[in-house]
């Protein structure tokens, strides 16, 4: 007898603790950045404000009110969390309407006797991802007085990843105009092989033609660089970007002259450091 007095008193336990959790556990809480937790009701929840009742207290007692950014989540009576730690610059769901892949090409490329175009797609909110191709030959080659042409002819491939830069401090629904628009730092890699006239200025020239001798040759480069710029959008299709790029790099050209490589300028092999850069100016068209 006494053994199943001392279980019933186990098993009313049990259930008494049961009771108590599941009443601590259906109540609302807030979740405060520093892992703070506070029991509460929640009243209302507004885009910017949370207004509450200290839980347990009546009907017509005071209610509080806490701005959003000072809490992580929400975990409401029935089981729901309301993650509250993304922003508005961060919320994808606010851009769901915009295109996000685009083509550009660099127009002042062309006049360095290439062209390089660029596919871009942005990944989220504050990043984006691109690659492209040159195609070296398919633009004009300037001639003003001894710069002698090269008639370069080749291709390369480049890729790069934009890391979007943040504001110093955010306002209250602050969000970017366009997910594809904004200042940006971009890591890339970028490497090309082409052929040149390469024009030998150490023997005299020809005394008829007055041609320095010239060859035929083959020159691989690359480099990695750190590009700065800035993407503007106009009218939700448009692209206008500007950039300048600065790293390591090399080349097998070998340059008097034109120390460029076609899609960055500079590099081991040349008289100069191993340093490189590059300016870029696009322009290109966003698609659905």
């Amino acid at each position: 007898m006494d053994q199943i007095n001392l279980a019933m008193k186990k098993l009313l336990l049990i259930l008494a603790c049961s009771v108590s959790f599941l009443e601590v556990a259906a109540q609302d809480m807030i979740i405060y950045k520093d892992k703070t937790i506070d029991e509460v009701t929640i009243i209302e929840v507004n885009p910017d404000f949370i207004k509450y009742r200290e839980y347990g207290s009546p009907v017509n007692s005071a209610t509080f009110s806490i701005e959003k950014d000072y809490l992580s989540k929400i975990i409401f009576e029935s089981g729901r969390v309301m993650d509250l730690s993304k922003t508005m610059m961060d919320d994808e769901r606010i851009y769901a309407n915009q295109r996000r892949h685009g083509i550009k090409i660099d127009i002042g490329a062309i006049s360095q006797n290439y062209m390089f175009v660029v596919y871009e797609e942005a990944i989220n909110p504050s990043s984006s991802w691109e690659a492209g191709a040159l195609f070296v030959g398919a633009g004009y080659e300037n001639q003003n007085g001894w710069n002698d042409p090269e008639r370069a002819m080749g291709a390369g491939l480049y890729t790069g990843f934009k890391f979007k830069r943040s504001p110093n401090f955010y306002m209250q629904r602050m969000r970017y105009g366009h997910i594809m628009r904004g200042s940006y730092i971009k890591p890339n890699l970028m490497i090309t092989t082409f052929n040149y006239d390469r024009i030998d200025y150490d023997h005299p020239p020809d005394p008829v033609t007055f041609m320095y001798p010239t060859t035929r040759e083959t020159a691989f480069a690359g480099a990695a660089m750190l590009e700065f710029g800035n993407q503007l959008v106009l009218s939700e299709q448009l692209m206008v970007e500007y950039s300048a790029g600065f790293g390591y790099g090399f080349t097998t050209k070998q340059a008097y002259w034109n120390y460029s490589n076609y899609g960055f300028s500079g590099g081991i092999g040349t008289d100069l450091a191993p340093y490189v850069w590059n300016f870029g100016l696009k322009v290109g068209y966003l698609m659905k």
